[in-house]
């Protein structure tokens, strides 16, 4: 019965690591994601001149 729970819960991590890589190597999330920071580093910037 452990034995069996402990097998469901690898699968289920499992899965979620695959749904994690999955999402990662998408190109387009990957643009919008670079994006999102360089307007965060804009702002900063913004917020926090150099002196």
């Amino acid at each position: 019965m452990i034995l069996l729970l402990i097998l469901i819960f690898l699968l289920f991590q499992l899965f979620i690591l695959l749904c994690c890589v999955a999402a990662g190597n998408d190109a387009a999330s990957q643009e919008i994601s670079d994006q999102e920071q360089l307007e965060f580093i804009r702002e900063w910037k913004k917020k926090h001149p150099l002196r």
